[in-house]
């Protein structure tokens, strides 16, 4: 499939849609920030007809979690979530006690990789622990969970942003990817823990991993043995080294400069053997 780019396309005089990157990026007057949702022609089609209430007062725009439509009278998140997994199914879910979880907690970002069912209490105990532990962590760990609903798969992604060294290998770490079957409540308990242990006890024994978590494969990468210039060394946290026409970034915080991994992609692509 081509990639589809669209550039800031007003559906009306208070929202603009743009797509770049398969992702729809919606901007609604007042708002500091974009709403994100996955490309699709007719998932673009229906959030351009959908007519998003524009907060009207500073006290709306501040307490503003979640995009609403007034055409579809729902949601974002329950507008993507019932074009892929059905109305039907989410109300059934309602029903039973589950809510429609942001998994990184971003209530604008509405793609589904970021859209599960989870039951309500267990989703705001995640929000006191999990996601509470996982945003304060992110100078040492950037960890994140992707639904992948084309595979039927849930995957953790890992960025390092201390140093961590694989003892098999003698080389530090750069990302890890874990592969999940298709069960959000035991990745969330794995990634749980592997948060905790690694921001705890500040080292990783990967010969335990496969007894202790639930993954079904695992990726690494490591980071690229780069001999930095003596001027590159005057240089702080979040300065981007050129390398063979390849942009690197010097990752760290210190009290003068922060350069930080927040995430990274998952792979579409993966699955199991």
């Amino acid at each position: 499939m081509s990639e589809v780019c669209i550039d800031g396309i007003e559906i009306d005089k208070n929202v603009s849609l743009s797509v770049y990157n398969e992702k729809i990026a919606i901007n609604i007057k007042g708002l500091n920030k974009l709403a994100f949702v996955n490309y699709t022609e007719e998932l673009f089609n229906i959030i351009k007809n959908a007519r998003f209430r524009i907060p009207d007062t500073p006290e709306k725009i501040e307490e503003c979690k979640y995009i609403y439509s007034n055409e579809q009278r729902k949601y974002l998140h329950q507008v993507v979530f019932d074009y892929y997994i059905g109305e039907e199914n989410r109300k059934k879910g309602y029903e039973l006690g589950y809510i429609i979880e942001h998994l990184d907690n971003n209530g604008f970002n509405c793609d589904i990789s970021n859209l599960f069912l989870l039951k309500k209490v267990k989703n705001t105990y995640k929000g006191w622990n999990f996601d509470k532990e996982s945003k304060e962590s992110v100078h040492i760990i950037a960890l994140k969970i992707y639904h992948i609903i084309q595979n039927k798969t849930f995957q953790i992604t890992i960025a390092f942003n201390q140093s961590f060294v694989n003892e098999r290998s003698g080389k530090a770490l750069e990302t890890i990817k874990l592969l999940y079957d298709y069960n959000y409540e035991i990745v969330l308990q794995d990634a749980e823990q592997i948060l905790e242990s690694i921001v705890n006890t500040g080292h990783m024994n990967f010969g335990e991993w496969k007894e202790l978590y639930r993954f079904k494969d695992i990726k690494m990468t490591y980071c690229p043995e780069i001999d930095l210039s003596d001027e590159e060394k005057k240089q702080g946290c979040g300065t981007i080294i050129v390398r063979d026409g390849i942009n690197y970034l010097l990752v760290g915080h210190s009290e003068e400069s922060i350069g930080l991994l927040t995430s990274i992609p998952y792979d579409k692509n993966w699955d199991f053997k």
